[in-house]
């Protein structure tokens, strides 16, 4: 009996040692992190905190707003005739698509969205512009190189909003000015808060995801395969080497 009561003994202190040695490196963790004292939040934390915060803040809103004022050189003599000019803007483009309720906050992001778009339909422009203007016939080529893709029914559609007396209407060229609105009117920006734009619609063949035109895409590819088959054009009408031709 004793033998036996030795041996189970012995059995039960393997077992233990066994899991102790299995489960040990959770039992080194917990010893050493258990002394720490729990961190309390005093008002004093708290008004650090702020602080911090506050100051980062308001560096950052500096730096944007110095970002802004550099941009505005672009558009006009400073800042605050910029912003005129965007609230005439965005009046305009509300005005056109039925939206009576004109009113607008200046937001200083859509501002800057406003900007720098403006900034790159201008540059597309004078890209292909005369002395006189830009030809009707090309607005939609123009459109395609801003990263729009409309159809020449919408860009027509556009064309009669933007352009209101017989002059404008019946003429073959266009200005700047009115190529820019008609794109703003189209597409207008994030401060016009046109949430349901019933200009564009999605459909089979120009899907428009998340307010974001799939026909670029499929543009883009075509445009890749245009250029494959004018490379292998290209290469057909080379003479091979008489190794190859006769291989």
């Amino acid at each position: 009996m004793a033998s036996c009561f030795i041996f189970r003994t012995k059995t039960l202190f393997t077992k233990s040692d066994n899991k102790v040695r299995r489960i040990g490196p959770h039992i080194d963790i917990f010893q050493v992190f258990r002394g720490r004292s729990k961190f309390v939040i005093t008002k004093k934390v708290v008004r650090m905190i702020t602080i911090l915060q506050a100051y980062v803040r308001g560096w950052l809103e500096r730096r944007r707003y110095q970002r802004l004022m550099t941009k505005a050189l672009y558009h006009g003599p400073n800042l605050k005739a910029v912003i005129n000019m965007y609230r005439r803007a965005i009046h305009r483009v509300r005005y056109r698509l039925g939206l009576w309720r004109t009113r607008q906050i200046v937001n200083f992001t859509e501002l800057e969205e406003w900007m720098d778009r403006k900034k790159f339909y201008e540059t597309m422009f004078a890209k292909k512009e005369d002395w006189q203007g830009m030809e009707r016939s090309e607005l939609l080529k123009y459109f395609n190189d801003c990263g729009h893709f409309p159809t020449q029914n919408q860009i027509d559609n556009t064309w009669d909003l933007v352009h209101t007396s017989d002059h404008e209407k019946y003429s073959e060229l266009i200005k700047k000015f009115k190529a820019i609105e008609m794109i703003f009117t189209l597409y207008p920006p994030l401060g016009a808060q046109v949430f349901k734009n019933t200009q564009l619609k999605s459909t089979w063949l120009r899907p428009i995801v998340n307010g974001e035109e799939g026909y670029k895409y499929i543009g883009a590819i075509k445009s890749t395969e245009r250029h494959s088959n004018h490379i292998k054009s290209a290469y057909a009408f080379l003479p091979l080497p008489c190794d190859l031709r006769y291989a």
